[in-house]
């Protein structure tokens, strides 16, 4: 049976992302979107990785079209090639943070289908989809145009979150949680949220036994972990200098002002 991508706009969870964050996904994207490119996103995010021979067959369009827009789709970065099976027509695709975030922009399909599909993609399979409202509207603001494929890393992004959120850092000249953001719960929420994933996820069970740090300091400007075994430091987060080093490793004995910042940390938790 063909599929249809007939989206009843009457049902409640359709319109369960603001459609001001909508505008402000469409405006930092910044592509150009028809109804070709909204079936083949809507298409491969209902049904999963497939093949464009797949798509052309159960939707509308002439095959060429799919092809064309499809490659256009891969350059931008919203679909890509996750295997090329036997023959040149069968390579599989599938959808990427940015495809998902433009479809939920142009509500091709069921906000709870698109959020669901963004919590598996950012292994936050843990977590409430509703949760992930707070942190996607922050994103426009923490994420610059050209630098969407740290989308794609869940681990990047929630550093960069806490990074910006923990320093009150300003965007384009204004305050986060005063003149861009009014709602101060999704400050909170997202602070909250960044902070559990990283310490629980990334700290204690993403890293091997050997790369688990034998303790974690952080503050405002740093989060930090050091591992006896090698006499490493490794960075979470830092925004002591202009670096502003994410997920890197530093020696001990390193001249960067964030080791100075530790042994003054350390000097007052003996004392």
């Amino acid at each position: 049976m063909p599929w249809v991508n007939n989206i009843s706009h009457s049902d409640v969870n359709v319109h369960k992302v603001p459609e001001e964050l909508r505008v402000k996904f469409r405006r930092l994207i910044g592509v150009e979107y028809d109804d070709t490119m909204n079936d083949i996103l809507a298409y491969i995010i209902t049904r999963g990785p497939t093949t464009l021979y797949k798509v052309s067959r159960d939707t509308p369009h002439s095959i060429s079209s799919i092809y064309k827009k499809a490659k256009r789709m891969v350059k931008d970065y919203l679909i890509r090639v996750v295997g090329n099976g036997n023959r040149s027509d069968s390579a599989v695709y599938e959808i990427t943070i940015k495809g998902l975030l433009l479809c939920l922009a142009h509500n091709c399909v069921d906000d709870d289908l698109v959020l669901s599909r963004l919590r598996y993609k950012w292994g936050l399979r843990n977590y409430n989809v509703d949760n992930l409202i707070p942190l996607l509207m922050l994103i426009p603001h923490v994420v610059k145009d050209d630098d969407l494929r740290v989308l794609e890393s869940i681990d990047a992004l929630m550093i960069m979150m806490l990074s910006i959120l923990m320093n009150n850092q300003q965007i384009g000249g204004k305050d986060v949680d005063k003149d861009i953001i009014m709602d101060k719960g999704i400050i909170t929420s997202v602070r909250s949220t960044s902070i559990y994933y990283i310490v629980n996820d990334i700290i204690m069970n993403n890293l091997s036994q050997t790369r688990k740090p034998d303790i974690v300091v952080g503050n405002n400007s740093y989060l930090v972990g050091y591992r006896r075994l090698d006499n490493t430091l490794y960075v979470y987060m830092c925004r002591l200098c202009a670096k502003s080093c994410l997920m890197t490793l530093i020696p001990v004995n390193s001249q960067c002002q964030l080791v100075n910042e530790l042994n003054k940390a350390v000097i007052n938790m003996v004392r």
